[in-house]
């Protein structure tokens, strides 16, 4: 229990935590706020210290009807309700903890407002038992039965809630004067356990569907973290086995087999093996060097040969004529300097 309610009464804290509850109806902060969440876990340690002092002080047993219940006891048959409500609405934990505890406090309401005969709990039936019986063969007639009849559960809580909305939005207002007699109280807290019991139906339901997404998801991350960890694990490696290449037999035969460094095969051995796997030509199939002596490679190896021969001639008689532009060209080439210093040149992206 809280150091803030010791000394407190049950009715004061029950009524603090009732005020914040439905101050959350108006409020507009977001609700992933820190200010919003420090409420909701406020609202949520002083629903629980209700609990605690209503457990110590064994308020309820499940041998009495609500009808028996005195007023001022019956609102306190609304703390499950108001815990699994509060819990839905914290952020930063894990959802699947948070639905967890939810449905725990909902299914605990439920059953409390079961055994003082609040509600009675509709046992889950496939259809009218008269129309199944009568198209037990005809699957499709009793599935469209079942429908309807969902539909129509649906449609009668609907309208009840309603009309408990409407009736507990007016008997708060009456509520709220100075002097409210007993049985406007005992009205206003029945029709709200009521409605809490239809809202809690729905919650339960939500709930179900929920917990099935989150296994969905909870198995599509363990399968990313699997395969990731499948990626990410390096295949086995073959150990590494020394091998030491020897030129000839008599080195292979020298050396022996019982050395931790074992040569395994010779030069020749080493090749042929390369051979076989075709990393290496057979020199067996490889063709002679001089294989290529056609027609048309003969004349083009003439016509170099020929072009190379007039090069040379072209040179001489402009050395001999003492052309301009020949001299000029290999007095440039004689007095060339190379003052390309390091690292000049591309400097693209270098400061």
């Amino acid at each position: 229990m809280s150091e803030t309610t010791v000394d407190r009464k049950l009715l004061d804290i029950f009524e603090e935590a009732f005020d914040l509850y439905y101050s959350f109806e108006t409020c507009t902060e977001p609700t992933n706020s820190p200010e919003f969440q420090s409420k909701i876990k406020k609202c949520i340690r002083l629903f629980e210290d209700c609990t605690r002092l209503v457990s110590i002080c064994g308020l309820f047993s499940t041998n009495e009807n609500y009808t028996e219940l005195p007023t001022s006891d019956l609102k306190y048959l609304l703390l499950p309700f108001f815990l699994g409500t509060l819990s839905q609405k914290i952020c930063g934990d894990s959802r699947a903890d948070v639905v967890e505890v939810a449905e725990i406090y909902f299914k605990d309401f439920l059953k409390r407002c079961s055994d003082y005969g609040i509600y009675e709990p509709v046992p889950r039936t496939t259809g009218n038992n008269e129309v199944a019986s009568a198209n037990a063969n005809n699957e499709q007639i009793n599935v469209l039965t079942q429908q309807v009849l969902h539909r129509n559960q649906k449609l009668e809580k609907y309208r009840q809630k309603k009309e408990l909305e409407d009736q507990i939005k007016h008997l708060k207002v009456v509520m709220k004067r100075e002097e409210v007699d007993d049985d406007t109280k005992r009205d206003f807290y029945v029709k709200l356990l009521k409605m809490s019991v239809i809202e809690t139906q729905e919650e339960l339901s939500s709930i179900d569907m929920e917990k099935k997404m989150l296994e969905f998801q909870q198995q599509d991350h363990q399968q990313l973290e699997s395969h990731s960890r499948r990626l990410c694990k390096a295949p086995p490696v073959r150990p590494l086995k020394p091998i030491i290449i020897t030129r000839d037999f008599a080195q292979k035969a020298v050396y022996g087999l019982g050395y931790p460094s074992l040569p395994t095969m010779t030069v020749s051995e080493f090749y042929d093996q390369r051979v076989r796997e075709g990393i290496f030509p057979d020199p067996n199939n490889a063709p002679p060097r001089n294989a290529d002596n056609s027609l048309q490679s003969r004349f083009m190896q003439e016509q170099s040969n020929d072009i190379e021969e007039q090069e040379d001639i072209d040179r001489e008689k402009k050395l001999d004529v003492d052309d301009d532009y020949e001299l000029a060209r290999l007095r440039a080439r004689d007095e060339y300097k190379d003052e390309h210093r390091r690292g000049e040149g591309n400097r693209y992206n270098r400061s």
